[in-house]
C-alpha cells in the first residue's frame, strides 16, 4: 500500500477573506484558486478579482486554496449550521497511488462506511471516529473543480 502523504488540508473559519490573508501571510502561501457560490450555483473566482469584488458581484465565498512547496492549506466557509463552529479540520485528504485508493475505499465500505466517489481519481468518507477522509490518487497540486464565474 501506497501513501504518498498529505494532500492538503481543509480548515473551516469564520471569516474566509480574513482568513485567506492570514493564513496566506503566516506560512507565505500562494493563492492557487478561489471558489464561491452564485445564485447556489457553485465556481471559481476569476484570479483578477478581490474578494470585495467578487462579494460585489453577487458571489458568496466558500474555500480559498493556498499552496507552496508542496504544502496545501484550504480554508473554508462551514457547510453546517454557525454553532458547530469554526477553527476546526473539516476533512484530512491523502495522496495516494491508484492501488491504495481501490484498497481503502474498499476497506472502508467493508467497515460500514459510505465512500462517496466524485471522480476516478478521488472519494471521501467519514471514518468510525467522525474524522472525513479524502482519497486522492491524482497528482499534486489540487486542481479547480468548477468553471469560472463569468464576471467583467
Amino acid at each position: 500500500m501506497e501513501i504518498d502523504g498529505l494532500h492538503h488540508l481543509v480548515l473551516l473559519v469564520d471569516d474566509l477573506p480574513v482568513a485567506e490573508d492570514y493564513y496566506r501571510e503566516l506560512f507565505d502561501l500562494e493563492r492557487r484558486f478561489r471558489e464561491g457560490y452564485r445564485d447556489g450555483e457553485p465556481g471559481t473566482v476569476p484570479d483578477h478579482l478581490t474578494w470585495p469584488e467578487a462579494i460585489a458581484a453577487g458571489i458568496d465565498p466558500s474555500m480559498s486554496f493556498l499552496g507552496r512547496d508542496g504544502f496545501f492549506l484550504a480554508v473554508a466557509e462551514p457547510d453546517a449550521a454557525p454553532d458547530d463552529g469554526t477553527g476546526r479540520v473539516d476533512h484530512v485528504a491523502l495522496s495516494v497511488s491508484p492501488a491504495t485508493f481501490e484498497a481503502v475505499a474498499a476497506r472502508a465500505e467493508d467497515a460500514g462506511a459510505t465512500v462517496e466517489h466524485n471522480a476516478h481519481h478521488h472519494c471521501a468518507f467519514t471514518g468510525r471516529y467522525d474524522v472525513e477522509w479524502e482519497l486522492n490518487a491524482k497528482p499534486r497540486p489540487p486542481g479547480r473543480a468548477f468553471a469560472e464565474f463569468d464576471v467583467q
